[in-house]
């Protein structure tokens, strides 16, 4: 399987496209019963300013808006006010130290299949980190009750058996589990290029949700839309592929209010089809299922 991330010649980067691109083709009706937006306005998107980088590309925006107006403490009460976490695809360790900002008593390891030098001076005693591979972490699930992923599943060339490995570590424990994965929608495709081994359509959403989470707590959250896709192509992608400064350092403050205006609009309309990214929110071994939606969302 071709990985988007290496140094691929050009005929590798069209053929990499092109197998995406067909692999992407999503015709079947999406399940309504578990898609969502965030649950945003106006006010709170202007009241995030200060909290997130609106310089960011859209969706990485979408998807911090997504971590920072979850409701942390009714999770944690859920998780036994005691989240220990786990990142797998880390990376620099950046949503470990957020989250310990969010979260009360809150544990973190990071795992990454290359260490970061920046680990070092982000190690504290609540915040660890380890080398291995998304293929082994088994054995690191032993008194986690929080797994995550943040734009990283699809640089995983074994996305199922990661999944299948969660799965296994949760039908062995009693105790309530939650999962969390951000992944890159279709139209990532177009915005990114060459990047990872894939990108996951609602079909394949669907289909995992009904390999691995259909007994589970589960939604899926739509993050961004076509305004925010759009403003991507033209903003970053564009000028990257013309080797032209992006908009983002050309016009900082209007790519800002110009951002705000294309997340305000997307929130309005559940497209899922049209995201710029999606949040898996997968929780398990709930006594009480049925009221936990009205007390979290």
């Amino acid at each position: 399987m071709l990985n988007g991330d290496e140094k691929l010649n050009i005929l590798q980067k069209i053929f990499w496209i092109l197998i995406n691109f067909i692999r992407n083709f999503d015709f079947k009706k999406i399940d309504k019963t578990y898609w969502k937006n965030l649950n945003l306005n106006d006010q709170d998107l202007e009241n995030s300013i200060h909290k997130i980088n609106f310089l960011s590309s859209p969706s990485r925006v979408c998807c911090d808006l997504f971590w920072y107006n979850l409701p942390w403490g009714k999770i944690s009460n859920v998780l036994g006010d005691n989240v220990n976490a786990i990142e797998v695809g880390c990376g620099t360790g950046r949503y470990g130290n957020l989250l310990g900002d969010l979260i009360k008593n809150f544990n973190y390891l990071g795992c990454d299949i290359n260490k970061k030098k920046i680990w070092d001076t982000r190690t504290k005693p609540n915040i660890k980190f380890k080398v291995i591979n998304s293929d082994h972490i088994y054995d690191e699930l032993k008194q986690k009750n929080f797994l995550f992923t943040q734009s990283a599943v699809e640089h995983f060339e074994n996305d199922f058996l990661f999944f299948k490995n969660i799965q296994t570590f949760i039908k062995s424990t009693k105790k309530p589990f939650l999962q969390i994965h951000l992944l890159p929608s279709t139209f990532c495709l177009w915005k990114y290029l060459t990047h990872g081994y894939r990108q996951y359509s609602t079909s394949k959403i669907s289909e995992l949700y009904n390999t691995f989470w259909k007994n589970e707590f589960f939604i899926a959250f739509s993050l961004g839309g076509k305004n925010c896709n759009i403003q991507h192509i033209v903003d970053i992608t564009i000028p990257m592929i013309t080797k032209r400064t992006d908009y983002r350092t050309k016009s900082p403050k209007n790519y800002k209010a110009r951002l705000k205006n294309s997340i305000s609009k997307d929130l309005k309309i559940l497209n899922p089809k049209r995201a710029s990214f999606y949040a898996l929110f997968i929780f398990s071994n709930l006594n009480k299922e049925k009221n936990f939606k009205n007390d979290i969302f």
